[in-house]
């Protein structure tokens, strides 16, 4: 069931927010509403300063939560829950918060001050790092061996790539990266979940899930502008989208594959999802016109993907 102060709240500082048009999602995916649930916190995104020092960002998103109250609301009620998936929880037992680069961390490290126990922060680049309640970091090596049983948050969930995937034949993310270092983990809370897919994949790897708001038909009907679209969209989105492009094209999104932009990556992944589809359609010829025009250069020369 979702939490309905943390569903009011996702609204009243539009880290959900309905979209005039559809836009291209980090997995590739299309989207027609936003779920930015860093605004929570109400920072305006000065939290994106602190994304290489995990100490202070959980600085930074405690102060949020004496700055904002209804910030620290949200992280009381995830402290709540986090007191109860650990286990007979007492600040004297071994237990962890842990936390992925970069918006995890607004959410796990002030949840982890909260609780006074370690948190433990991620890097993407494989970096560990333990942050005592104190504000002492050190790494693995000054545990002298011993270990945290660790629940971990996200802010959103999506597909849980970040959290797990296969690079080849070898398991990544933050899941394997946690386990690699001994740090047993069984659940897994989430702010929000998109509802695709992310929690089926934990499961097989024996990870529960926790979801605070789920964006499903009673959340959409309940705070979506647009209810029948949204809730029409959110049965399917893969089929949503098909169908859009094969009535619209693509050419909405030829800006996302400016090779200057920050959104080239997404641009990729969505053309991989959706190329059959725009070639059916007859639909691609005018986006790789279209990105040439702007930017010189055919789509395969910009994605590596030869269009």
């Amino acid at each position: 069931m979702n939490n309905p102060r943390i569903s009011q709240l996702l609204v009243e500082t539009k880290a959900f927010k309905d979209l005039d048009k559809p836009v291209i999602l980090t997995s590739g995916e299309l989207g027609i509403y936003y779920i930015n649930t860093e605004k929570l916190a109400q920072d305006n995104g000065e939290f994106e300063k602190f994304g290489d020092n995990s100490l202070a960002m959980i600085q930074h998103a405690v102060r949020m939560t004496k700055e904002h109250p209804t910030f620290g609301e949200v992280i009381d009620i995830l402290a709540n829950d986090a007191r109860k998936l650990l286990p007979n929880f007492s600040r004297n037992n071994e237990y962890g918060i842990s936390g992925g680069q970069r918006r995890d961390w607004l959410f796990s490290g002030p949840v982890a001050d909260k609780l006074q126990i370690p948190h433990i922060s991620l890097y993407k680049d494989g970096k560990l790092e333990i942050v005592a309640p104190s504000g002492e970091t050190y790494g693995l090596e000054a545990l002298g061996g011993r270990r945290f049983q660790t629940l971990h948050f996200v802010d959103l969930l999506t597909e849980a790539s970040s959290c797990y995937r296969l690079e080849g034949e070898e398991p990544a993310g933050w899941i394997p990266m946690l386990g690699g270092n001994n740090f047993p983990i069984n659940n897994l809370v989430t702010v929000v979940s998109r509802l695709q897919g992310g929690e089926e994949r934990l499961k097989q790897q024996g990870v529960n899930v926790e979801a605070k708001v789920a964006i499903d038909a009673d959340f959409l009907k309940n705070y979506s502008k647009q209810p029948e679209i949204a809730v029409l969209y959110n049965q399917n989105p893969t089929a949503w989208s098909q169908d859009y492009l094969r009535t619209n094209g693509a050419l909405l999104f030829a800006a996302d594959f400016d090779p200057a932009g920050k959104k080239l990556d997404r641009a990729k992944k969505f053309l991989t999802r959706y190329r059959s589809i725009l070639e059916e359609a007859g639909r691609l010829q005018e986006l790789d016109l279209a990105v040439k025009d702007k930017y010189n250069k055919p789509l395969d020369e910009l994605i590596g993907v030869k269009a």
